[in-house]
C-alpha cells in the first residue's frame, strides 16, 4: 500500500486475505512512546476496528496478532452476597 512505511511494509504480507489487506495502516499505540500501561493502551485503541499487534521481546523474538473486530473492553463488577 502506497502509504506504508518500512515497518508496515514488513507486516503487510501477514494481512493477506484480511479486511486490512489493502487498507492504509497507522501506528495508534507505541508502548515506548505512549507508556507501558494497559489503560493508556485501551484509551488509544478501543473501538477503532480491526487491527494488529506487533512486538519484539527483549530476546529479539518478533511476535504479533491480528484481530478483525478490534478491541473493546467491558468491565463488569459483580458483588456476591452470601
Amino acid at each position: 500500500v502506497e502509504t506504508d512505511d518500512k515497518e508496515m511494509a514488513i507486516l503487510r504480507p501477514f494481512l493477506k486475505n484480511t479486511n486490512l489487506e489493502t487498507r492504509g495502516l497507522k501506528l495508534t499505540y507505541d508502548a515506548n512512546r505512549d507508556g507501558w500501561d494497559p489503560v493508556k493502551f485501551h484509551e488509544k485503541v478501543d473501538k477503532l476496528g480491526g487491527g494488529i499487534v506487533y512486538c519484539t521481546t527483549r530476546a529479539g523474538i518478533q511476535c504479533g496478532g491480528y484481530n478483525p473486530k478490534g478491541v473493546s473492553v467491558f468491565i463488569l463488577f459483580c458483588a456476591l452476597r452470601h
